[in-house]
């Protein structure tokens, strides 16, 4: 397969959040650079396959390479990979593993990060794996005669200022006391391992382990050519093997992670600290749904979770407060496990969405939802009626509810996303996360204009109706209602 255009291609997906970029070098392959032959599984594919290894993706990296051809140079190269990494892995923590120029495209990354002062982005790379990389350029690009334009060859002479500016920034951001002296929101050390062959006669062993680079060097008994082309046998596989579970271990211990079946009990990535089993409560498959009554959630669901909460604060609290949550549950309950891991506790809420990791700690600030206020059946009313219209505008169908059980209520408040409902309406956790906080102020609004209860109705992803239960507190009592397909029926009280 030729590579026509920059493109990162799935090798193995165990749906999880760290995944390992594989990066060739110059005239290499995004998958041919990685095996022997063309009956051998390639170097991603094998570490994919590893039952040790089931808590990374595996993904390579290909763009326009060749020895004839003008090219891009590896700072191009590092543009074009962080665009393609944001639009597929936008949520994901980056463990790279590089080949010769390869690891220039890496180091550029990197120090680009630092230039944008992204550091969202930089503390999402956990990692680096460097084979055979000419990090003070490769005696072979310096000795081809200068008249070749090809600007990835030119790009490795050792004279060349773009390897000399990479160093000069490596020195500035990373080495020794340089971290030392930025923000703290740009403190970020990335563990790193580096392999020289010793039978490399293109790059040295200098140039591949210079020591600016600060990191833990492996002098290996392979070419330049064969140090990417291993088996599960050889001492390279082995020490990546070694380094990515001993990156996985930190990042997958910093959050508390609750299973909670509800829908439907299932596995998932990582094992969980605490697991409740609520299927007993729920049938989907009827209609109308069996869904848990309000004392079914007083008497039986809540107790359980409060497990959940003391554990978390006796075991978590100190370690950050995070929480990662895993369930297939209604919407009712996801506003419940946000409200009980609230942000007035100082829980963070990591929720799977969609096979991603979304994360409650940072909000969109241009990200501004749009409220429209419908007069209710009694100006006097203490009552007021949320209607969350995310992924549909469910306005009618909460105002024939509302008639049919005829109650009471001052108004109700239709709250949308600023492009209105839909399935994209809201596109990262950012967003979600701002969405939650509009209606934690709505809500107070309405509290401050005397309103003592709330009817809240939602239609939305699961990852953001936990949201809005983290920021709903210090409320008045608030009814939350299930859809039952059809119409709505009475579930959990905040």
């Amino acid at each position: 397969m030729d590579v026509k255009k920059a493109e990162l291609f799935s090798i193995i997906e165990n749906e999880k959040n760290i995944a390992v970029v594989f990066v060739h070098g110059l005239d290499g392959h995004p998958f041919n650079t990685w095996k022997k032959d063309d009956l051998s599984k390639c170097l991603p594919e094998l570490l994919g396959l590893d039952t040790a290894l089931k808590g990374f993706d595996f993904y390579t990296y290909g763009y326009k390479t060749g020895l004839t051809m003008p090219q891009y140079d590896f700072p191009e190269i590092a543009e074009l990979l962080y665009a393609d990494i944001q639009a597929q892995l936008p949520d994901r923590n980056i463990v790279f593993v590089a080949h010769s120029m390869g690891g220039l495209v890496v180091q550029q990354y990197i120090i680009n990060l630092y230039e944008k002062f992204d550091s969202e982005n930089l503390k999402k790379v956990k990692g680096a794996i460097y084979l055979s990389v000419p990090f003070q350029g490769a005696g072979l690009a310096s000795a081809l005669p200068r008249i070749i334009i090809n600007r990835q060859i030119r790009s490795l002479r050792k004279a060349n200022p773009l390897i000399g500016k990479l160093e000069e920034n490596w020195y500035k951001y990373f080495f020794r006391g340089g971290i030392e002296a930025l923000p703290d929101s740009l403190k970020h050390k990335i563990p790193q391992i580096a392999f020289h062959g010793a039978q490399d006669r293109i790059v040295s062993k200098v140039s591949a382990s210079p020591l600016h680079l600060d990191a833990k060097i492996y002098n290996v008994d392979q070419n330049h050519r064969s140090i990417c082309k291993v088996d599960e046998q050889s001492t390279v596989f082995k020490h990546i093997k070694s380094f990515l579970i001993s990156i996985a271990e930190p990042i997958e211990a910093d959050a508390m992670i609750l299973h909670i079946h509800g829908y439907e009990k299932q596995e998932y990535p990582l094992q969980p600290d605490v697991e409740l089993d609520w299927t007993s409560f729920f049938d989907i498959s009827t209609s109308p749904r069996v869904l848990p009554q309000l004392d079914t959630w007083t008497e039986e669901i809540i107790p359980q979770l409060q497990f959940a909460t003391t554990t978390w604060s006796q075991d978590w609290v100190k370690k950050g407060g995070r929480v990662r949550i895993y369930s297939k549950l209604c919407l009712p309950g996801g506003l419940l496990v946000g409200n009980r891991f609230s942000r007035t506790k100082g829980a963070i809420i990591e929720v799977e969405h969609y096979k991603q990791i979304w994360s409650s700690e940072k909000a969109d600030t241009d990200f501004k939802a749009i409220s429209k206020r419908i007069p209710g059946n009694n100006s006097e009313s203490g009552r007021a009626v949320l209607a969350l219209s995310v992924t549909n505008n469910i306005q009618a169908a909460v105002k024939q509810h509302i008639d049919k059980i005829n109650a009471d209520y001052r108004m109700m408040i239709n709250i949308l996303p600023p492009t209105g409902p839909g399935q994209e309406s809201i596109q990262n956790n950012e967003q979600a996360v701002a969405y939650a906080k509009d209606v934690k102020d709505i809500a107070d609004n309405l509290k401050r204009q005397g309103i003592e209860e709330f009817y809240l109705f939602l239609n939305c992803p699961f990852s953001v109706a936990v949201f809005v239960g983290h920021h709903l507190t210090a409320l008045s009592p608030i009814q939350v209602f299930d859809y039952a397909v059809p119409g709505y029926t009475l579930s959990c009280k905040l």
